[in-house]
Order: structure tokens, then sequence, then C-alpha cells
């Protein structure tokens, strides 16, 4: 099995121990039953989220100055981190190497954090649940300022309260736009 789709593995068995399938993911919920303490601040420019851990305690820090779904994400890749990466007390992620880390990120690390996050999120079965509400794929050949599709992108996004980006991202990988 290789690295992504163990990571999604990894964020689907989550999703099944906590009776999860619903969506949006109750992200306050998950960290709350893995006894993590999520604490939002102002932090940085460059630091978009950090995870702590001792041998008692478990920090997921975001960064308050992003937006809401941008926080989301953030908190859902740390959860992968925690799940996925024991052994480094301190984990930071700095926002430039954010950005980067969908396609360019050499760091396997980051990459499933990235991949467990996306699954975690917006785990397949209620992408295409989703879709399938919507009575129409998602033909992505028009014009998304002037058409129909962005409202689509848009809908769906709210549903699962994470950004366009990220939705767009995780159909492409899921074969879901056309």
């Amino acid at each position: 099995m290789n690295r992504i789709k163990w990571a999604e593995k990894k964020a689907y068995q989550l999703l099944e121990e906590y009776q999860i399938n619903d969506f949006p993911i109750p992200l306050e919920d998950i960290v709350e039953r893995l006894n993590v303490k999520l604490i939002r601040e102002f932090l940085e420019d460059t630091v978009s989220g950090l995870l702590y851990r001792t041998s008692t305690n478990t920090i997921i820090g975001v960064n308050s100055y992003h937006s809401d779904k941008r926080q989301r994400f953030t908190v859902a890749h740390e959860i992968g981190h925690l799940i996925m990466h024991e052994g480094d007390p301190v984990h930071i992620d700095l926002q430039v190497n954010f950005r980067m880390k969908n396609s360019l990120s050499t760091d396997m690390r980051e990459v499933e954090a990235n991949a467990f996050a996306a699954a975690l999120l917006m785990p397949e079965n209620l992408v295409r649940e989703a879709i399938q509400e919507m009575n129409e794929g998602i033909d992505l050949s028009c014009d998304l300022n002037d058409s129909e599709e962005d409202s689509k992108i848009r809908e769906l996004s709210e549903r699962f309260q994470v950004s366009q980006h990220s939705l767009l991202i995780r159909l492409g990988k899921l074969g879901l736009i056309y």
C-alpha cells in the first residue's frame, strides 16, 4: 500500500472508530476524544500550526489569524501527525511549506499529513454522497467565474467547511471532476 493510501486509511479508521459519518466533520469532538488540547492563538505569520506532545500532554496550536476553513485543515493535518508520526515531541508547520505540500513537498510526513487531513475532512463516501445529492457531476470545463459550477464548488466547500482550493484538490484526486 502506498503512503498516501495508508494515510487516508488512517483517517477513515479514526472516523469509523468515532462513528462519524456526516459532514462537516466535528474536529473539536475528535480532538477532545483524542485527549488533545486545542489552542487557537495568533502565531508568527510564517506558522500555520504546531503539534507539541509530552508523555502526559498533547497540544495542537493553530494560527487564529488564518481563516476558519484554513484552521480546520491545519487541525486535521496536525491530528494526522499525531496519529501517524510518533516520536517527534514538537512539530511546527510553516505557512510557506504548508502551501507547497500538496504537490511539491519532498517530506513524505508532510504529504501524508495532508492526505490524512483531506481524507478526514472530505471522506470519499461523504463527498460522493454530497455530489449525488446535487443530482449532477461537477464539470470544470466551464469558466468557474461565470458558471453554475462555481456555486456547486462553493456549496460543497461550505457543506464540508473546507476551502474551495482544498476541495478542488480532493475532487481531482478522487476523480470526481471532469
